[in-house]
């Protein structure tokens, strides 16, 4: 079966319960719920989740490949947490289909070698915040964790995702990107301000709308640089294993502070 579901989901934390409510975050928050459920209806027996604050490794995708990932995060009035058991197996193979693609794999460990408590490797906020939605706590579906790298460019990344579908082939796996964007819009924000955000954010919402992510492999690195968007190799590996166009579902976009955030779903084809 393959991919079942794809969905970009942002990983602001003040989309999660642990914030008092935000006005301007409603109406996103009620469409990754539904994302969150249609994932969960979809039944896969795989997330992979694309995080850009997971692990790092220049000229690598990193892989994360403990036994199981675990965190929290608090606010001002709560506290979420998440554990989940990484498919090692998934890991390998998912590390070939990188490999083939010519972007080279990283598979970190931690601890031990054995599927034991102690190989837990700290679950980011870009993986947390898109699994609350998904399933909150205790995630029952193994998962796969990738950090893409930001120093090889789109096309590399476009090209893993369609790899990615192929390889996994006998699963039914989503696949998620955890993707905020442009981080310079306000002033006073800890980027700045540059009008590129806006022009990146636009950019990201009609691709969405047209169902056509591939645009976004091909923007200028200039514009992505300066709007400061923590999105673009999420996206290039989420464009890649859409492949051709996709209806979106549950768009939705809210830029409540300095940064934007964007849900969508695209449901696999029959």
């Amino acid at each position: 079966m393959s991919l079942v579901y794809a969905a970009i989901i942002p990983h602001g934390d003040e989309l999660l319960p642990i914030h008092p409510p935000h006005p301007a975050l409603t109406a996103l928050q009620a469409s990754l719920e539904e994302i969150g459920a249609e994932i969960r209806a979809a039944a896969p027996d795989l997330l992979v989740v694309c995080s850009p604050h997971h692990l790092r490794v220049p000229g690598h995708l990193a892989i994360a490949d403990s036994a199981y990932l675990a965190g929290d995060l608090s606010g001002p009035v709560g506290t979420v947490h998440a554990r989940a058991h990484v498919d090692r197996a998934a890991n390998r193979t998912i590390a070939s289909a990188a490999a083939g693609a010519g972007l080279p794999p990283a598979l970190c460990g931690y601890a031990t070698a054995e599927n034991s408590d102690l190989s837990c490797l700290p679950l980011d906020w870009g993986s947390l915040v898109p699994l609350h939605f998904i399933a909150p706590g205790e995630v029952s579906v193994p998962v796969a964790v990738l950090g893409p790298p930001r120093d090889l460019g789109l096309v590399p990344l476009h090209r893993f995702g369609a790899s990615l579908c192929e390889a996994l082939s006998d699963r039914r796996f989503a696949l998620v990107a955890s993707a905020d964007l442009a981080h310079a819009h306000a002033e006073d924000g800890p980027y700045g301000y540059d009008p590129a955000a806006a022009a990146y954010d636009a950019a990201v919402q009609e691709a969405i709308a047209s169902g056509d992510l591939a645009t976004l492999v091909a923007l200028p690195p200039a514009l992505l640089a300066a709007a400061k968007a923590d999105a673009p190799w999420q996206l290039a590996v989420l464009a890649g294993a859409l492949g051709k166009k996709a209806s979106p579902r549950h768009a939705c976009y809210a830029r409540p502070s300095y940064f934007g955030m964007l849900g969508a779903g695209f449901a696999a084809a029959p």
